[in-house]
């Protein structure tokens, strides 16, 4: 792996504290534009800048405890991406917005697996950093075809929604709300191996997403709320079982600037093709198929994943 230049990473000159806090905001800004601009296609409701820092704020908690979890089982590379997702998943969705719980046991996997996992941990945040490492050619290839399959995503939304918005829309939403995903990786090439902060840091966000799950278990009264701390439990478990513990997170080799800002292309080759989309095809009845292969897929790899953790021995 090639080595970092010292004026390109702060790590070794850091507390682990800081790193930490600063890994978790900048992984929260990744996860917003993966888990909900990427999925949404359109806004939804007309863009605040208070929303979105709550919405931030939300997904950087999440992924705190994510975080937590990656560095306490010492898990890496694009294990540590997936069932990092999964713990945002199922904290998303069955801490801070209850949507797990609607159609069980179907939404254990879509969107918690399928999308948050899959998608934003695997495909938006591991496989796009890893495209930024590698060769121009292939990662601009590589983020083009993201790309054309966001735009395929996005032929879903005209059966929900009845007057489809034009570039206007699409491209600050999702071009312009991509800016801060480059702003973010930028920042974890600085950070530099991650180490586990002090006990209290490490397991503050652990312990606020479960005190939030109290609440939310005490308001329902539903038994079926024990799923998402199910979940979790077996998802940090085999996490544990995988990893080393006492080995740093590494994010990878730093890159200049420009290679990260090509993440652009990926955003923008979606906001340039689904307007046409939708003027030449209208709603496309897609999210079948697409919940379905990334339902298997997600499900599949959590699936192994425990079960190679279960066969591990310690």
């Amino acid at each position: 792996m090639p080595e970092r230049h010292a004026s390109r990473q702060t790590g070794p000159r850091t507390k682990p504290g800081i790193r930490y806090v600063a890994a978790s905001l900048s992984l929260g800004l990744i996860a917003v534009w993966g888990s909900e601009n990427l999925f949404w296609t359109v806004p939804q409701a007309p863009v605040r800048p208070l929303e979105l820092l709550v919405t931030w704020a939300a997904y950087s908690l999440v992924l705190a405890a994510a975080l937590s979890a990656v560095l306490w089982a010492g898990l890496g590379g694009w294990r540590a991406a997936f069932m990092g997702g999964a713990i945002l998943g199922f904290g998303v969705e069955g801490v801070i917005v209850g949507t797990m719980y609607e159609s069980f046991p179907l939404q254990l996997i879509w969107t918690p697996l399928a999308w948050h996992a899959l998608l934003t941990g695997l495909v938006v945040f591991a496989f796009a950093r890893r495209l930024a490492q590698g060769p121009v050619a292939v990662q601009i290839a590589g983020l083009v075809v993201l790309g054309v399959l966001g735009a395929t995503w996005g032929l879903y939304w005209p059966i929900e929604i009845d007057a489809m918005p034009g570039h206007e829309v699409t491209l600050p939403y999702l071009v312009g709300l991509a800016l801060p995903v480059v702003a973010a990786h930028v920042l974890l090439d600085r950070l530099g191996p991650l180490h586990p902060p002090g006990p209290l840091l490490l397991w503050a966000a652990p312990v606020v997403m479960a005190l939030l799950w109290l609440l939310r278990a005490s308001l329902s009264g539903a038994f079926i709320v024990l799923s998402c701390p199910a979940m979790i439990f077996v998802t940090v478990w085999a996490m544990r079982r995988l990893g080393r513990a006492g080995q740093p997170l590494d994010f990878g080799s730093a890159v200049p600037l420009w290679r990260h800002a090509l993440f652009l292309l990926f955003p923008l080759t979606v906001a340039l093709l689904v307007v046409p989309g939708w003027q030449a095809l209208g709603a496309v009845a897609v999210n079948i198929p697409v919940a379905w292969s990334t339902g298997v897929i997600g499900a599949g790899l959590w699936l192994w994943l425990v079960d190679r953790a279960a066969r591990t021995a310690r």
